[in-house]
């Protein structure tokens, strides 16, 4: 189930979420031929010998044409942000004409190679300028880059990649092993330009030297971790959804697969929407930290034994909480994480198939809007698939 809430502020409700780019315009980018230049005329052995020895190509670029990239450092950035475009002399019928044409465009486009720093010209070869067509994502001026990351894949083969979106802010669905933020492109931040919508700035839109706020994520989750990540796509969206996290005025809550079946304290516990849910009050480096939870079902598989599923709701936001205090405190670490499973024998045989923790719930009123929104997803397939259960049959 996908459940979206949102209130206006005369008491009717409303759902208001953009509609999300096609994937297979995301997974297939179109593209356009800028510029072709004249076929490389490799030197010779004399020349390449002195001047031209170990010629790498981003020089080669300031030398054909010195006005688009008048120093090294504007022709490595292009590069790397893959405008460069090789097709080898082996690959194509050079027309009459180099300075365009659809036919050598559309080889170009087919069976060009996308240029690295480590390339090697030959004689003949064409070398190309392309860019990013508009398909409703962050235009490329913002993104820098071509092509969206590689891994982009992973992220949309999730169900339901995105979850919410409006001007200000959006809810993705992060598949588990990716970081919210890391390197080398690499990371959920990286996917954000290709796969949202940038907001309905007309400002913007009109005057392209006006940089778009890039959306990153407000929070993180850990990259084993899958679910729910609030997006914030400005500036001002940032700060005051940063703000509800400070101060405790947004919900999470969490499902997590574990080993056995855990005990609760029915002397420590509280009542949550008619459910009961034990508390975990353990400070974690030598922070409060707390934690409710309950389990919502346990089941004895053929092939891992008795395993738990359990809902948790953290009341604080500490480093690996739900995590630590669910080996630590209740002695059931969640299957796939190698960190806190203990390192026995079936511990070890589940690592291999990641770690079954979900923030399958968010909630919050709009900080800037004031409409409550409310998102909550099904728990993953492989949740049911290891508690061998159909997923209907798992009710949160």
């Amino acid at each position: 189930m996908r459940r979206f809430s949102m209130h206006i502020g005369n008491g009717s409700h409303m759902v208001m979420i953009m509609m999300p780019i096609c994937c297979k315009a995301l997974l297939s980018p179109r593209y356009k031929i800028e510029h072709i230049y004249a076929p490389y005329k490799q030197p010779c052995k004399q020349q390449m010998s002195q001047e031209y020895k170990d010629e790498s190509l981003h020089r080669i670029l300031c030398k054909m044409d010195p006005d688009t990239f008048p120093s090294a450092s504007q022709s490595r950035k292009a590069i790397e942000h893959g405008r460069l475009v090789v097709l080898r002399a082996d690959d194509y019928c050079l027309p009459t004409s180099t300075s365009g044409g659809s036919t050598l465009d559309s080889t170009i486009s087919n069976v060009g190679i996308i240029a690295d720093s480590s390339i090697t010209l030959h004689d003949g070869d064409v070398i190309a300028i392309r860019s990013r067509l508009d398909n409703g994502s962050y235009p490329q001026y913002c993104t820098k880059y071509v092509d969206p990351p590689t891994n982009i894949k992973d992220f949309l083969a999730v169900e339901n990649p995105i979850l919410f979106e409006d001007d200000h802010i959006a809810i993705v669905n992060k598949p588990g092993m990716l970081d919210c933020i890391g390197e080398k492109r690499n990371d959920l931040q990286s996917i954000l330009p290709f796969v949202l919508r940038p907001p309905d700035n007309k400002t913007t839109k009109n005057n392209p030297s006006s940089q778009y706020y890039i959306p990153r994520p407000v929070h993180r989750l850990d990259r084993k971790t899958s679910g729910c990540v609030l997006v914030a796509k400005s500036k001002n969206a940032m700060r005051q959804f940063s703000h509800l996290f400070a101060s405790r005025q947004l919900e999470k809550s969490y499902c997590a697969l574990t080993f056995g079946m855990p005990y609760g304290d029915k002397n420590n516990s509280t009542t949550i929407d008619g459910e009961e849910y034990s508390i975990i009050d353990y400070p974690i480096d030598g922070k409060d930290a707390v934690t409710l939870w309950r389990v919502v079902q346990t089941v004895t598989t053929k092939k891992y034994g008795k395993l738990s599923l359990l809902h948790c709701l953290p009341k604080t936001g500490r480093n690996h909480q739900i995590r630590r205090h669910l080996s630590y405190c209740l002695k059931t670490s969640i299957v796939g994480d190698n960190k806190y499973d203990g390192g026995g024998d079936m511990a070890k045989k589940t690592r291999e198939l990641g770690m079954f923790l979900c923030s399958n719930r968010i909630e919050f009123v709009h900080a800037i809007d004031k409409s409550n929104v409310s998102i909550e997803i099904p728990i993953p397939h492989k949740f049911s698939a290891l508690l061998e259960l159909n997923r209907i049959e798992v009710v949160i």
